[in-house]
């Protein structure tokens, strides 16, 4: 009886949050998809693949450009992505993926790339079942898509525009989570892992730095942790809608991705 009323109050508490936050407004400008990859959605995920081309290769230069306009790597067959369209523009402005383990000789790739910087410590990517791992990369945000809106926006929307990274982030956990991958990797700048800190994700450095497009450091989330706790700033995200895509345990198409 305790337990349901304590749950109640919690509902009530989240739904006033949604109603004082922005972010109950953001469902009426931007759509999020949740899960998507090559094999439900090949059209969705070439959008993304450009996207990350106009971001990492055109703007930022971490990737070469490529006469195709697509950014994609050998990870991305066993990845989901997460999308957020621009609803008037019909265009993905911001993206990320989960990057997903499904044989034993699979690896993430920050295992790849920061292999001799990873700590020996509870949280390795080794001490866990290949099936409970992920990791979080290629996040982008086309921070120019205003510029290709013919109407004004308003001031109600541009409230939105610094969400966009942070609710990537919330919908690469969840799905995490949703897959029954908990532990969830990612190299991170210590500017980001500050300023998760601030908004109450439990983020844990496992290594050090890696020059990896400027120093990073390997880093460590627990997804289900995150979720069961949910900090205030994320609540309001919680009741917003998703489209959520099929990500079926052990695709049969996959082919195995190793180093």
């Amino acid at each position: 009886m305790w337990a349901q009323s304590a749950e109640k109050v919690k509902s009530a508490q989240v739904s006033d949050l949604f109603q004082l936050s922005p972010l109950h407004r953001f469902g009426r400008y931007f759509d999020v998809e949740c899960g998507v990859n090559h094999m439900m959605s090949p059209t969705k995920c070439d959008e993304i693949y450009r996207l990350r081309h106009k971001v990492y290769c055109e703007k930022l230069g971490y990737e070469p450009v490529n006469h195709s306009g697509i950014e994609k790597d050998k990870f991305d067959i066993r990845a989901h992505h997460v999308a957020i369209t621009h609803q008037k523009l019909g265009d993905v402005i911001g993206c990320t993926r989960v990057v997903n383990c499904y044989h034993e000789d699979d690896l993430l790739p920050m295992e790849v790339l920061a292999q001799k910087q990873l700590l020996d410590s509870d949280y390795h990517p080794q001490k866990f079942g290949r099936e409970n791992i992920c990791e979080i990369s290629r996040l982008a945000v086309d921070k120019e898509f205003k510029q290709n809106i013919r109407e004004e926006t308003t001031a109600q929307e541009q409230t939105l525009y610094p969400y966009i990274a942070l609710h990537l982030y919330y919908s690469s956990l969840k799905l995490a989570a949703e897959s029954n991958r908990p532990h969830v990797y990612l190299l991170s700048e210590s500017k980001l892992i500050r300023s998760m800190r601030l908004v109450g994700i439990n983020i844990i450095p496992i290594g050090d730095y890696v020059a990896h497009k400027g120093l990073r450091k390997p880093c460590y989330i627990n997804a289900q942790e995150f979720i069961d706790n949910l900090p205030r700033k994320f609540m309001p995200m919680s009741q917003n809608e998703y489209r959520q895509y099929p990500t079926p345990a052990i695709p049969a198409a996959l082919s195995v991705v190793n180093a």
